[in-house]
């Protein structure tokens, strides 16, 4: 939370960051798609920010209706689906030759993760036409909870690779016109090609089978098609509409139309007095661990400050399984959240801040095999099932700007905890249905010297469900010290003090070291 200290008071994880201006762009990307066939409904979200270097840097995930079962239902029963992050980097070729494009990206579900670098090369034919084509190589890990399972083999109990991590190559060719005006065309044929990469296995009669990899018509190969129309509305607004050729079946010919619409919503230039709006641009990352429970976390997105009147978010949420586990080592997807707020200014001390969260859960690792192995799927929020599902977060907030390095606020949100409609039941957790709480902060932000500032917040919630300690209340403490180690670059360091069990009074101290870089 940058600050001299008016922003102090509402910024979200970058407490102290310079207010020099600096150069680039932030695109705001929505789409909505569906699938002719499966019925299915399902949504895209994108923040992407490109500097004047070239680099440019994606943050994405999508949420599907419907629990991810049932057809035709739109905007209702909306759960996690998969997330990531795309970075990229355009090296422009001498006499006009195109150029080339490097990139990786991870990527996360509920129960694998993906990593995919890929070279892309862009030429440009004349002022109406350009063609690219591009190379990804997919390298999906599987998580060990879906990974392992347990059958009787000749009179033993065997546990065998029930699901193989995969790899596939993926080739794509793209066409684009831009001939007519406000108006552009482009056509995407895509090739993909794949096999396990380690061996897995199926239980047929009674004895283990290997499993062959299909992607399509029960071969390892596929392909997608795909035209798209984008409307140069304005500098700003680019709605888009989009339908694919896709595979429907592994094991047979089936295919389907899938429909995409949505827009890309483009800030201005970042910094520049004489865009509409004048914004920041921030990467946030951070790293969790549980003193007691020995579970590692990460947390990383992207977040926009446009000059003190609002601003928008984007996080990714992942957990590792398995205890003492550091860096991406059996990871899951925990939820993908959205969030933003607007600011009031009653007086030049007191400013309200109406605000709103929404955190889409994907399921990852939730489902206990037995009673002994359910508390690693209470990570985090203990009170909190990790189903699929969402939680909409409606809040309002009230800051009292004392001075020029002092903030006291104090903040009320309405959490509603929505399961997917067929995850309620589990024949270990039993029935969890939807859940809601009051939440109240009180908080204070302080500057103590030009580079460092701390933060204490403390939070109360009563819920209609048990929260901790066989209760239906419980609280929450956090410090965060925030250092300014250089001109774009923030260390933060986080300790909170959460309950551990909902059945005794347990707590543990959860500690978080990231960073804020300013682009």
């Amino acid at each position: 939370m940058y600050c001299k200290l008016r922003k102090m008071s509402y910024c979200i994880v970058v407490y102290s960051l310079s207010l020099s201006v600096y150069a680039g762009q932030t695109t705001f990307q929505y789409e909505h798609n569906w699938k002719s066939m499966d019925r299915k409904h399902a949504e895209t979200l994108k923040l992407i920010h490109k500097d004047d270097n070239n680099w440019q840097y994606e943050f994405k995930f999508s949420a599907a209706s419907g629990g991810g079962s049932n057809r035709d239902v739109l905007y209702d029963d909306m759960q996690g689906g998969s997330g990531g992050v795309v970075i990229q980097r355009t090296y422009t070729l001498p006499n006009k030759w195109g150029s080339i494009i490097p990139s990786f990206e991870l990527g996360f579900s509920k129960d694998s993760t993906l990593f995919q670098p890929g070279l892309k090369y862009s030429y440009r034919i004349n002022d109406d036409w350009s063609t690219s084509l591009r190379y990804r190589y997919e390298w999906k890990k599987i998580s060990q909870s879906e990974r392992y399972k347990v059958a009787k083999i000749a009179g033993n109990q065997v546990e065998y690779i029930a699901n193989g991590d995969a790899g596939r190559h993926r080739i794509d060719w793209a066409l684009n016109y831009s001939g007519i005006k406000a108006l552009g065309l482009s056509y995407t044929f895509n090739y993909y090609v794949g096999d396990y990469t380690n061996t897995s296995y199926k239980v047929v009669a009674g004895r283990l089978v290997k499993n062959e990899y299909l992607a399509y018509n029960n071969k390892k190969t596929d392909y997608e098609q795909e035209f798209k129309m984008t409307w140069h509305y304005s500098k700003k607004i680019k709605p888009y509409l989009s339908i694919s050729d896709v595979s429907k079946s592994k094991t047979n010919d089936t295919r389907q139309a899938k429909f995409k619409v949505g827009f890309n919503y483009l800030f201005g230039n970042q910094g520049k007095s004489g865009a509409d709006m004048v914004y920041k641009t921030y990467f946030k990352y951070a790293h969790s661990y549980g003193s007691s429970s020995h579970y590692h976390g990460d947390n990383f997105g992207l977040y926009v400050d446009f000059d003190k009147n609002a601003y928008v978010g984007m996080n990714i949420d992942i957990y590792n399984q398995l205890k003492n586990k550091i860096f991406f080592d059996d990871v899951v997807s925990n939820y993908y959240q959205i969030y933003g707020g607007y600011h009031f200014y009653l007086t030049d001390q007191l400013v309200l801040t109406p605000n709103m969260e929404l955190r889409f859960y994907s399921g990852g690792g939730y489902k206990a095999k037995s009673q002994d192995n359910l508390p690693r799927y209470q990570v985090g929020d203990v009170s909190d099932s990790q189903r699929p599902g969402a939680r909409y977060t409606p809040g309002l907030k009230l800051t009292w700007l004392t001075h020029d390095n002092l903030a006291f606020y104090t903040q009320y949100r309405y959490e509603f905890r929505k399961i997917s409609r067929n995850k309620r039941e589990d024949p270990i957790q039993g029935y969890v249905g939807n859940t809601s709480r009051n939440r109240f902060d009180l908080g204070a932000n302080w500057n103590l010297l030009d580079d460092w500032s701390v933060g204490y917040q403390f939070s109360y919630f009563k819920g209609n469900y048990v929260l901790q300690n066989d209760k239906k209340h419980d609280y929450q403490q956090e410090m965060n010290i925030n250092w300014q180690l250089a001109h774009d670059w923030q260390i933060n360091f986080v300790a909170e003090d959460v309950a551990k069990s909902l059945n005794n009074d347990s707590r543990e101290a959860k500690l978080k070291l990231g960073f804020t870089y300013l682009f």
